[in-house]
């Protein structure tokens, strides 16, 4: 009777891991298609909430987080001196709403970032990493192609009309950057799988050519060089470990770049740079990096809080008056931490990304780490910090490239748990058993049927 018990028990943990993994799996797809950026103004019935995109997707979030504790973890937090800086560093932008000028609504995005923090750790320590890219690359691909036939199809909607971008595709967005960066996204994600692909993929080079018509149609050439760059470096590292140990340092290398362009603006008090005796704006964008550096010196230690600048009326005033124009985006992550988190903030930044490398260099010694995966997480900061130069994705709370940078660092600063390294002692770090929790669910998945 005793083991009668024991094999009903087995099976209904069984049906319960696999109803929560199968949740998991749609609300990640879904949050990868909802959280990349504001879908165009006609696309939300009019009178609903204009935030209703990040609030479904935070809803999507929790289900995440409370389904992960049906799962038994695959992997464990690894404490060191580096994971301290990285909590450090998310742990003061999220205080950072205290002190903001606006604290209601700043805590609200604090929340918010607070609640997918602990979901995206949640769901790398319970779920296959593999599978968690899997699902990111099909919520992309998703988005593109429905963006894509939207351009074709209501060219009213997904086709653009101003002066400057007139006839550059905005898909289900409403501006041209955002589809931009998601097909470079995109193209990032099928680029890895079909060269780690054992077969022809179809799927994946589907996602390539939806990827590149978005690219080239939004006018995102820049996304798409970035792109092509990660992914041969991610050929590269799986070639030498030596190059991934490398290219680990590259977000570091280009955290104190942005410090130069930083101390630049500070000290020459510059609208723009000075490249070969040449004035280099970008596209106007130094204008917003020389206007938000202005104020620093209001409070240079910790910021101005998250969402806590632009708020300001006198900054938003003084803008439009010198431009004409307003846009309350700082078109640069790394002016971003700066200003909402301070030299204080701006330096555990920097720390974060050096333990990064210290960290991924470690683990890329190891001949029981899956270099694979390591190059995937190299890679794709590489792709992220590129981007941020010109725009803004650090320290935004819902956005599914922003959470994936959590991942990575989540992803690199574990380690195998005790019972899976029990269970497969000559399987590489991380893939082995991911591995068999994979192939253990796909047979509670199919026991369901």
């Amino acid at each position: 009777m005793s083991s009668r018990r024991m094999l009903i028990a087995r099976s209904s943990r069984a049906r319960m891991e696999a109803r929560a993994t199968l949740l998991m799996r749609l609300s990640l797809v879904l949050i990868a298609f909802l959280l990349n950026g504001d879908f165009h103004p006609n696309l939300i019935p009019a009178g609903h909430d204009p935030n209703s995109q990040q609030t479904m997707g935070l809803a999507f979030w929790l289900v995440i987080l409370a389904c992960s504790f049906f799962l038994t973890p695959i992997l464990e937090i690894e404490w060191s001196a580096g994971l301290y800086v990285v909590f450090a560093f998310f742990g003061l932008a999220m205080a950072s709403a205290f002190w903001a000028e606006e604290v209601q609504t700043s805590l609200l995005k604090s929340v918010a970032q607070l609640i997918i923090l602990i979901g995206a750790w949640r769901l790398v320590l319970t779920f296959p990493w593999p599978e968690i890219t899997n699902c990111i690359q099909l919520g992309l691909f998703a988005i593109c192609a429905l963006s894509a036939a939207t351009a074709i199809f209501v060219p009213s909607i997904g086709v653009l009309s101003d002066y400057m971008h007139g006839g550059q595709w905005s898909g289900l967005f409403s501006s041209k950057q955002t589809l931009g960066i998601c097909a470079a996204m995109l193209l990032f994600f099928s680029g890895f799988q079909l060269m780690h692909a054992a077969r022809f993929v179809p799927y994946g080079w589907i996602s390539v050519a939806v990827s590149v018509l978005c690219l080239l149609a939004s006018g995102s050439r820049g996304g798409g060089v970035v792109a092509v760059t990660a992914i041969a470096a991610i050929y590269l590292m799986s070639k030498w470990r030596s190059f991934a140990r490398a290219l680990a340092f590259a977000p570091f290398v280009m955290g104190v770049a942005a410090t130069g362009v930083i101390a630049y603006l500070l000290y020459t008090q510059n609208r723009y740079l000075v490249v070969f005796g040449s004035n280099l704006d970008i596209t106007e964008r130094t204008f917003i990096w020389h206007h938000a550096l202005s104020f620093l010196g209001r409070f240079p230690w910790f910021g101005a809080g998250v969402n806590g600048f632009w708020t300001q009326d006198v900054v938003r005033d003084l803008f439009t008056e010198r431009y004409k124009w307003f846009l309350d985006n700082y078109h640069s992550g790394y002016i971003a931490i700066i200003m909402e988190t301070g030299v204080v903030g701006y330096a555990l930044f920097l720390l974060a990304n050096l333990s990064f490398a210290f960290r991924v260099e470690e683990l890329s010694r190891s001949p029981r780490v899956s270099m694979s995966e390591i190059s995937f997480c190299v890679g794709y900061l590489f792709l992220v910090f590129v981007i941020d130069f010109t725009e803004t994705y650090f320290l935004r709370s819902t956005n599914i490239a922003a959470t994936q940078i959590i991942m990575v660092m989540a992803f690199v600063f574990a380690r195998p748990t005790t019972a899976s390294q029990a269970s497969a002692p000559d399987a590489t770090i991380c893939l082995g058993a991911q591995r068999r929790r994979q192939a253990t669910r796909a047979g509670a998945l199919g026991g369901m049927g």
